[in-house]
């Protein structure tokens, strides 16, 4: 069966049922879009919510620390005398009752666990109120802002009690207490649902004077608005316990949806319940039924020429564009892919005959990526398959302005490639086309001395703050030595400039084949060298250097003779930069100098 004619019966069996799917989709739509929308409005209502505690902590500790500082409050407080501090007290206190008429408590509590002072009840004090009111007892204790919901006289409240601190002495607390109906009234306001509080019976407590509330199994909804009153009660008839649900009430269904509420200690002590009607969005299936049937008519006799007349022009476009593409691809004389940064979808020949392989397919057999043959370097400029927690495809195209290289093995010969990356994107789809370009000679004269054959000073320094990350990062010792060669400038001037540079020469030679391929060797400068060792302790820097020192010192060089060096060593210590190593190191090295020469100074 062609290609052309699974196409046509495809799409007819895909039009046929159009109708059921999308009179389904309807559905499905709505329902999705309803489960949205009340996402959206649970997390609003609970950010609300959160917030409108958070704000209210932060206002009335901050009130609280307020009326302390008052003139002669805190004598007052001390001496505990009610008289006084009601009399500097109430002043504020109706300042802060206007502004806020939901403030039912104020109360001042002694350190010893009784009332001090009442505001909302002046004449009651001096009752062990700490033995009945856990969170009193509980901020007598630790001496530290307390808050949460908790019921007590004037019924349930949400709470919030700061320390009273006297040149660190503890004197007792201030209590603020905010009626429930503050935060269902600002739900309401800011999000448009009404809602009310439910507290489960055995954290009502003997103390509470709450006598309007509905029992629903062992919750008791508190406050009920009339107008819920009867939906509530509905709810009750339909339900044992308070739960997340829907319900219908008088040709209405509306939405249940709660938000623990909790005490001082973060244990839950009940629920906000709010409530939404949800609309009815079933009475146009019948008519979206009988639309799509049409339409589906329609596109399969549409569909069924168009195809048979396109198809043909189009794939015989297609397959030219592959070979185009593929033509130009393969004239680029670099290795070139084709990928979603995921998966490799096209290769020109360069790519393949490198990693030795007929095609993309045989590739793709053994490897997901080419990013699989990236090489971690010893500095931190080459790619690896992630970068910063993204994938080096994406990485590079969020970073154009950085040259991204890639260090690649491939039968014992390691080649340094420069990266560059072309973005094709439709809509949401991208193609990244890479072209790896080999700059290993360049590379190569880049980081190398060009005497001696040994790295660079600038290649070294970019080595050693990669080295000083990495031995951080895994902590892991690092040690380096810092040396020169005693007395050179005589050599220079006693046999000249050539034999200076076969000196130097020599020494780098000597010192390379005492080293591991790990460790990495640099001219500093002049007759300087210093030396990196990864993972490499004092003592173990130590004999290194000795080992090299005695090296140097006992051969013989062609027109000199004997040449000596002075060491410096150390370690890398905790918190120290690679300016500060490198100043330590030049100072241990003019010591050496200074003590004589041909020594080691650590």
């Amino acid at each position: 069966m062609s290609l052309k004619t699974k196409i046509l019966l495809v799409l007819s069996s895909v039009v046929l049922g159009v109708a059921t799917i999308v009179a389904t989709y309807s559905i499905l739509h709505d329902r999705d879009q309803y489960d949205v929308r009340m996402a959206d409005v649970y997390q609003s209502v609970r950010l609300n919510y959160e917030e409108t505690l958070h704000d209210i902590v932060r206002f009335y500790v901050s009130r609280a620390e307020a009326n302390i500082k008052t003139e002669g409050v805190l004598n007052a407080f001390r001496s505990k005398n009610h008289d006084e501090l009601y009399h500097l007290i109430a002043p504020r206190w109706e300042v802060m009752h206007q502004e806020n008429p939901m403030l039912s408590v104020m109360q001042f509590h002694n350190a010893n666990g009784t009332s001090l002072l009442r505001m909302h009840q002046p004449n009651v004090y001096g009752d062990p109120i700490a033995s009945q009111r856990s969170m009193v007892a509980h901020i007598h204790r630790e001496h530290k802002v307390v808050y949460g919901f908790e019921e007590g006289r004037n019924g349930l409240a949400f709470r919030i009690l700061t320390p009273v601190m006297d040149q660190g002495v503890y004197l007792g607390a201030v209590e603020f207490g905010i009626d429930a109906s503050y935060i269902t009234d600002k739900i309401n306001r800011y999000t448009g649902y009404q809602s009310f509080f439910m507290i489960h019976e055995k954290n009502m407590g003997v103390l509470s004077g709450i006598s309007d509330f509905l029992r629903i199994g062992d919750m008791l909804a508190i406050n009920v608005s009339s107008k819920l009153l009867p939906l509530i009660e509905s709810y009750k008839s339909q339900h044992q316990t308070f739960e997340n649900s829907v319900i219908t009430y008088a040709n209405q269904t509306y939405t249940m949806k709660t938000i623990v509420v909790k005490n001082y200690v973060g244990q839950p002590i009940g629920a906000v319940m709010f409530i939404q009607a949800i609309p009815d969005f079933s009475s146009h299936v019948f008519q979206m039924i009988v639309a799509t049937a049409l339409i589906a008519l329609v596109l399969i006799l549409v569909l069924g020429m168009v195809i048979s007349r396109v198809y043909d022009k189009v794939a015989e476009k297609m397959s030219f564009h592959e070979a185009y593409n593929q033509t130009i691809l393969d004239a680029i004389p670099s290795p070139v892919i084709v990928t979603d940064g995921h998966r490799l979808i096209a290769a020109n020949q360069t790519f393949l005959a490198y990693f030795h392989y007929a095609n993309v397919a045989a590739f793709k057999r053994e490897h997901e990526c080419v990013c699989e043959y990236f090489e971690e370097g010893d500095t931190q400029e080459y790619l690896l398959p992630m970068v910063n927690d993204q994938r080096w495809s994406d990485y590079i195209f969020d970073h154009p302005h950085i040259h991204h290289k890639v260090k690649i093995t491939m039968e014992g010969k390691t080649t340094i490639f420069e990266v560059k990356l072309s973005v094709l994107q439709f809509h949401e789809e991208k193609r990244f086309v890479v072209i790896f370009t080999d700059i290993s000679s360049i590379q190569e004269r880049s980081m190398t001395d060009p005497l001696t054959g040994v790295a660079n000073r600038l290649h070294f320094t970019m080595v050693f703050e990669y080295a000083i990350n990495i031995a951080r990062r895994d902590q892991k010792p690092l040690g380096v030595i810092f040396f020169d060669i005693d007395h050179f400038k005589r050599v220079n001037d006693c046999f000249g400039h050539l034999i200076g540079d076969e000196t130097l020469k020599r020494i780098a030679v000597l010192v390379k084949q005492r080293l591991r391929k790990s460790d990495i060797i640099a001219r500093w400068g002049g007759e300087e060298f210093i030396i990196l060792l990864p993972d490499t302790s004092l003592e173990e820097t130590l004999s290194v250097a000795e080992i090299i020192r005695q090296t140097i010192e006992f051969e013989s060089f062609p027109s000199v003779g004997q040449i000596t060096c002075s060491f410096g060593i150390a370690a890398l210590q905790k918190d120290e930069s690679s300016e500060e190593l490198l100043n330590r190191l030049d100072s241990l090295l003019y010591k050496a100098k200074e003590e004589g020469r041909n020594r080691i100074a650590f």
